[in-house]
């Protein structure tokens, strides 16, 4: 299976063309990376995109079905939209694995689903952004910017971000396309030939996908955390109740900021941290290859695994689920899981 210099940007390729120009099929190396890249890697990940299908349609019939929705609730819902579209156009990615490398479905399609691949990753990490900038707003300063906090302004936010992330991927809808090689193997990949422009696209792509929403992430959730537990002993201190309630409530939302964050990190940080690294890799060993394919997995695991993520650690999504919740639609400030309603109690 070869790759153009430029193919490990592509997802549904392998790290680059210096191993497939020296590797020897009767090298024991070779034969487990052209097992896993033709069985392993497709199994492992048609499993997780079947699993994230139902999950995310899960997600989406769940919000759907409820009459009054929630500022959460738009947010929550276009993070399933881009996974479920994440793990529709895997199947193709997919079989160009099992086949070896071998794209069989035309130019024009390998266009389309390399840069909905692409596309998703910016999207995804973009409203991810928004949703933890909305959650400052409602829990720190509740009532700024209330005007902006609406069910119909937060969805012309999120048009706004699914314009933006298909305006980011511009180049790969650019640079994307079949191509042919000496031995006639015709493979869907990044057509980057030059090193200068590997390396430019590469920092692009991880900048706008990682490197640049993981800071303001990061930043708001522990702006909320020190607002949370500075309210919380403020209101001990005053003796205005009891604090049993309030520190379990601030034990729960740091609980539900360190998962967030944690499976941001851990779901695309190794893969975009080893596109990165690749630049410098002039001979890939087998050791590399691992921690490559092991990265991949991840980055694909966390469309399987945010809707769980809003099951398990969200009590009202969770009431709705299961059909218990009242028929009086919930407020914009009811997503107990993250929520300070009133500046009189950080947890009321």
């Amino acid at each position: 299976m070869n790759e153009t210099t430029a193919a490990f940007l592509n997802r549904s390729s392998s790290p680059n063309e210096s191993w497939s120009e020296e590797r020897n099929p009767s090298d024991v190396s070779f034969s487990f990376v052209y097992f896993t890249e033709t069985t392993i890697l497709p199994s492992l990940i048609g499993f997780l995109c079947s699993t994230g299908l139902v999950g995310n349609i899960l997600v989406l019939v769940t919000i759907l079905r409820t009459t009054k929705k929630t500022v959460p609730d738009v947010y929550i819902c276009n993070l399933a939209v881009a996974d479920v579209v994440h793990v529709t156009v895997m199947p193709f990615l997919i079989h160009q694995w099992a086949r070896g490398g071998h794209w069989v479905f035309g130019s024009t399609l390998c266009t389309i689903i390399t840069s909905l691949d692409n596309c998703n990753q910016v999207a995804c990490a973009a409203v991810m952004t928004a949703v933890s900038l909305d959650r400052y707003l409602a829990v720190v300063h509740p009532f700024r910017l209330t005007a902006l906090r609406t069910t119909s302004k937060t969805i012309g936010i999120n048009l706004f971000v699914w314009v933006i992330s298909f305006i980011l991927v511009l180049p790969a809808w650019i640079h994307s396309k079949v191509i042919r090689f000496s031995d006639g193997l015709e493979s869907c990949t990044m057509n980057l030939v030059s090193p200068s422009s590997v390396l430019w696209y590469t920092l692009y792509q991880t900048i706008t996908s990682f490197f640049l929403p993981l800071p303001l992430i990061i930043t708001c959730y522990i702006l909320i955390l020190c607002y949370t537990w500075r309210m919380y002993l403020k209101n001990k201190q005053a003796r205005r109740y009891s604090t049993n309630l309030p520190r379990m409530r601030a034990i729960r939302l740091t609980k539900m900021v360190l998962v967030l964050v944690a499976v941001f990190l851990v779901s695309v940080g190794p893969y975009h941290v080893l596109q990165l690294v690749n630049l410098t890799v002039r001979r890939p060993t087998l050791a590399y290859h691992t921690c490559y394919y092991l990265s991949v997995c991840l980055s694909y695991a966390a469309s399987s695994i945010n809707p769980f993520i809003y099951i398990l650690l969200s009590g009202h999504f969770r009431r709705r689920l299961t059909r218990r919740m009242t028929s009086s639609g919930p407020s914009v400030e009811r997503e107990p899981a993250i929520q300070v309603p009133t500046p009189h109690s950080s947890f009321g």
